[in-house]
């Protein structure tokens, strides 16, 4: 399948829906965590997306890569709040588990962005050491 838009890439698709998740299941959380776990579990679910996208969109291969491993980090944001999420009670592990399932997929996304990158990257690199010595 050819990627010729954002829409295309299905880490950032799979982000989305990690995201849409986690605004659903953080809409039952106390009120007393309104600006503390639930804001930053929306948050790092949202940059978890929006790392995705500017790497994608952006021209060059380090900066893709700066930005997926932005992006993963958010992930493993998430991944955590999930679990104090579980050990406080705001969520089962029925629930966690499938949210985990969701971020490892997530993950596994961001990670072939990033090994998609660095073999890029090293044609790229390799194709401009064969022109200069070709000159």
């Amino acid at each position: 399948m050819t990627i010729n838009k954002l829409e295309d890439l299905e880490a950032w698709q799979e982000a989305r829906k990690l995201c849409k998740g986690i605004y659903i299941i953080t809409r039952d959380y106390p009120r007393s965590e309104e600006y503390n776990l639930k804001k930053h579990m929306r948050e790092s679910s949202r940059g978890t997306a929006a790392n995705i996208g500017e790497g994608f969109g952006r021209y060059y291969f380090k900066e893709n890569l700066r930005f997926y491993g932005i992006a993963k980090g958010c992930l493993d944001e998430v991944r955590s709040d999930l679990y104090i999420s579980s050990d406080v009670g705001y969520i089962n592990s029925k629930i966690l588990e499938k949210f985990i399932k969701q971020v490892n997929t997530v993950e596994a996304k961001i990670n072939g962005l990033i090994n998609n990158s660095l073999t890029q990257m090293k044609k790229y690199s390799t194709s401009m050491k064969s022109k200069r010595n070709n000159n």
